[in-house]
């Protein structure tokens, strides 16, 4: 299924409902199957749908955290996070902008890199958009589960090294865990959990860089939300 019929068809009656009752604390995870059994939804539209939508008040905090700069800032990223999505529109994934106003994909290739060139190439442009954008310096944590995330982190490093970046990279068991303790400066991740866990401001790197390398625009699931939550 393509990008853009995703949003097709049943999709908008179903983020209708969907919305609507979930403004109303209906369980979210019931309401993925009673709504996507309703209209029909594949799996990649429940993913939308789980991972689009969130409650008002949660969208409306989250959004008043984001930021658009890093210029003198120390950056805590999320390595994994922030490089899938970005090697996700290299792969001509779908991805979108949440009610909460942060780029996601459909969360289908957590944790497995299928393509090595694209996963370079997301570093790439990532490092290059840090370069010009001038951080004090940039904290990269890999998730060390993942296949090959030492190589990971060291390429990473190297590329820091390439451009004199101030910084380091370093592996966790668990980002999350990692980040949500940050001391100050300004995460770099799409994770609920990691943004709700602490008072940093956010800031959408992979929209970020996306939007200035390819001049590209996503589906925009916040009209639709704050249309149904009255």
């Amino acid at each position: 299924m393509k990008g853009n019929d995703l949003f097709s068809g049943a999709f908008h009656a179903a983020a209708g409902d969907y919305v609507y009752l979930l403004e109303r604390e209906y369980p979210q995870k019931s309401l993925i199957k009673v709504v996507g059994d309703r209209y029909g939804l594949n799996r990649r539209q429940r993913h939308v749908l789980y991972r689009g939508f969130t409650s008002t008040a949660d969208s409306l905090r989250r959004r008043a955290r984001l930021v658009d700069s890093v210029t003198g800032r120390t950056v805590h990223l999320d390595a994994y996070n922030v490089l899938i999505t970005i090697m996700n529109h290299l792969l001509g994934n779908p991805l979108f902008i949440c009610s909460d106003g942060i780029l996601r994909d459909v969360g289908e290739n957590r944790g497995r890199i299928r393509d090595g060139a694209r996963f370079h190439r997301a570093m790439k442009l990532l490092c290059s958009w840090l370069e010009e954008h001038n951080p004090a310096e940039v904290r990269a944590v890999f998730d060390s589960p993942v296949s090959h995330s030492a190589e990971h982190a060291v390429m990473m490093d190297g590329m820091m090294r390439s451009i004199h970046m101030a910084g380091s990279t370093e592996l966790a068991h668990s980002a999350d865990h990692v980040i949500k303790k940050s001391p100050g400066g300004v995460i770099a991740t799409s994770d609920s959990v990691i943004i709700d866990a602490t008072d940093l401001p956010v800031i959408d790197i992979p929209r970020l860089v996306l939007e200035s390398s390819f001049n590209t625009s996503f589906p925009d699931l916040r009209d639709q939300a704050e249309s149904r939550t009255t």
